[in-house]
Parts: C-alpha cells; sequence; structure tokens
C-alpha cells in the first residue's frame, strides 16, 4: 500500500485506482487497530491527508467517467510524510503510460 501524492491527472487507471483503494485499506486497518507505522516510517502514507487526497483522487476518477460510490469519512491526527517528487520519479519508472501522461500534461 502507498499514497503517491502526485498529480492524479498523471497516472494511468491503473494507478489512480489502486491509490484510490489503498486509502480505504489504510482506513481500514487504521479503524481496525492494526499498525501502519511501517508505511509511515517508509513514507508511503500521510494519515493526516488520506480524507484529502481520497476526495482529490476521487474528483479525478469522476472526471474521467468512472463510477466513484465509496465516500469517505476519517480523520487523523498521525503523523507521516510522502515526498511527491520522489514518488513521481518511482512511479514514471515503474509505469510507461504513467511516463507518457506525465509527457503529454507537462
Amino acid at each position: 500500500m502507498r499514497m503517491w501524492m502526485v498529480d492524479p491527472r498523471i497516472m494511468c487507471r491503473r494507478h489512480l485506482l489502486g491509490e484510490h483503494l489503498e486509502t480505504h485499506m489504510f482506513v481500514g486497518a487504521i479503524k481496525k487497530g492494526f499498525s501502519i507505522d511501517g508505511y509511515i516510517r517508509n513514507n508511503c502514507c500521510e494519515p493526516k491527508s488520506i480524507q484529502k487526497r481520497h476526495n482529490v483522487l476521487a474528483k479525478e476518477m469522476e472526471r474521467r467517467g468512472y463510477n466513484h460510490k465509496s465516500n469517505m469519512e476519517f480523520h487523523c491526527n498521525k503523523k507521516g510524510t510522502v515526498n511527491p517528487e520522489k514518488s513521481l520519479k518511482d512511479l514514471v519508472s515503474r509505469c510507461r503510460e504513467c511516463a507518457k501522461r506525465v509527457k503529454e500534461l507537462t
């Protein structure tokens, strides 16, 4: 699981939907009392930003015509940071479609 925290317009369908799902997975884990400390330590999760990030991803999904029905109400004070620049480099090195979208949108 991870939060990419990059502009969702540049994400391919697979990564956009994947990160959306993973926001829900983080919420489920936190609500069940499971530790996400490893994700936080590895800079893969910003718990305070989960709700906002979910909303941004859902908005992009709707913009693309995808059917979004999984609303979220979640607040967490746990600290954590994700470096969007590092995430972007990692994302484009892993995914040709995301790399292509970056070139098209920048």
